[in-house]
């Protein structure tokens, strides 16, 4: 086995502060190897017990996705390390390593390092202080792609979910924009008042992605009853009324969406449990069904239908609140009254406005 001087670790950057004692302790366990360019030093998914650091050459760390992309994490050259999490478990590497160009690497395998820990416990300690600061890099790496790749795949969601609204809203003219404009408001409201109820970022898509769906149960109704200019008869009002359970029905086998199935069932319950279709009052409606049934009924007030002319703003506003407490969530009123109040609800529907072609 090839062993290097300690005079030779001095060199390398890694070890350049270490007392000759160290380093002779260090050359003790250490080992020299040449890999070729191109050549894999690690492979990601396999087991690997080395730590290694380079005295010449240059390396690339890369991972896989589950598309198939991979992506650099990062380039080490002359002094630089890697594969340190060897020493510490005995998993799947979760990156591999490979030489771009002929490279002299120094390597030291677990079990050398485990002996090195018992007979030089500080000097051991000292290394793995240096190791942990590039975990902490590498693993920052790793977040912000994973942070990206949710952000891509939120989007996808949206995109997916805004083409079955559109064709759903294009059976009605009466109700096109409906969707958007709920869902703008009930955003508005769970953003204000996710600090209060421990909202997180998660929960707040789940709030607009229902909002996005919440009458996709619609798509069972026939177009003569969703346009029709006059009151409704009981049996046509009864076919309305299943739209959201016909919803968590359409919805119910999608994987990715049953976190907003409660929007989709909920937002027609009323906070005294007179609401359908469960009769479900007060907390015991979910928070996301009793945001979107105050956005609902806000736009459902304010907009143009086939039996009735739309109110204004402030009609509509009154109306809700005389209702908290009966048809909805009284906190969620406060909550959509200050925001009304202070000029977001219109802010937001003159903005979708001006978006409309």
């Amino acid at each position: 086995m090839n062993r290097p001087k300690p005079e030779e670790l001095r060199s390398i950057q890694f070890f350049s502060e270490m007392s000759s004692r160290d380093l002779r302790m260090v050359a003790r366990f250490a080992s020299t190897k040449i890999h070729g360019k191109g050549e894999f030093i690690i492979r990601e998914g396999t087991v690997a017990d080395t730590f290694y650091i380079i005295r010449t050459g240059k390396v690339a760390i890369t991972k896989k996705f589950e598309e198939g992309k991979e992506m650099v994490l990062a380039m080490q050259y002359d002094g630089d390390f890697f594969g340190e999490m060897a020493l510490l478990d005995r998993g799947p590497r979760s990156a591999s390593a490979v030489a771009l160009e002929s490279t002299v690497l120094l390597e030291i395998s677990r079990r050398d390092f485990g002996i090195l820990l018992k007979k030089a416990p500080l000097l051991a300690y000292s290394m793995m202080r240096e190791l942990s600061t590039r975990l902490r890099g590498t693993g920052t790496l790793l977040i912000s792609e994973l942070q990206r790749k949710n952000r891509e795949l939120k989007q996808a969601y949206r995109e997916t979910v805004n083409a079955v609204v559109n064709t759903l809203e294009a059976r009605d003219p009466y109700t096109r924009g409906h969707t958007e404009r709920v869902t703008a408001i009930a955003k508005s409201i769970a953003g204000s008042i996710a600090e209060e109820k421990e909202l997180d970022e998660e929960d707040l898509f789940t709030i607009e992605i229902g909002a996005l769906l919440h009458d996709v149960g619609k798509i069972g109704v026939p177009d003569a009853i969703l346009q029709k200019p006059g009151p409704l008869l009981d049996a046509e009002t009864r076919e309305i009324q299943e739209h959201p359970a016909t919803g968590k029905n359409i919805l119910g086998n999608i994987t990715y969406l049953e976190h907003a199935l409660s929007c989709v069932l909920h937002h027609h319950e009323r906070f005294d449990g007179q609401g359908y279709p469960e009769k479900i009052a007060g907390e015991m409606i979910p928070l996301p069904g009793r945001i979107i049934s105050v956005a609902d009924a806000f736009d459902a007030m304010t907009t143009d239908r086939p039996y009735r002319k739309k109110m204004d703003y402030q009609s509509a506003l009154r109306e809700i609140e005389i209702n908290a407490g009966k048809q909805f969530d009284p906190e969620i009123v406060e909550a959509f009254g200050k925001l009304f109040r202070s000029g977001e609800i219109k802010r937001l529907l003159d903005e979708l406005k001006q978006k409309t072609p």
